[in-house]
């Protein structure tokens, strides 16, 4: 836990997002069995905030993992450029699921999914 003491300097040295960068990296980098490396931001719980968050332009060189998201709201997942293939398994969404404008070189492949009907 951070002093309060911490947290005020923290607040008046106006960190950048590219300071944030350099501290993730600094100390939050994990190794695989094979010795290659991950960004781990695992298990941030920001639901104590009353606000929303965004997640945006993000540019990753290898792989993006996102899973196991509790989102009391809405999720709001656009505009992805993925050079490989992109994988979205075990949903579950209490809403609706909108999948529009879509472009795919590849194949789509959706299966096991079970819609409500309508009353």
């Amino acid at each position: 836990m951070l002093t309060d003491e911490l947290r005020q300097q923290i607040k008046e040295s106006n960190l950048t997002k590219e300071d944030l960068k350099v501290i993730f990296l600094d100390n939050f980098i994990n190794k695989y069995k094979d010795g290659s490396l991950y960004l781990n931001l695992i298990d941030l719980d920001f639901s104590d905030f009353n606000g929303d968050i965004y997640i945006s332009g993000m540019k990753v060189k290898k792989n993006l993992y996102q899973s196991c998201q509790e989102v009391k709201g809405d999720l709001f997942q656009d505009n992805q450029e993925v050079k490989g293939d992109l994988f979205q398994d075990n949903q579950e969404v209490k809403g609706d699921l909108y999948q529009d404008n879509q472009q795919v070189q590849g194949n789509i492949r959706s299966s096991k999914s079970k819609i409500r009907k309508d009353k």
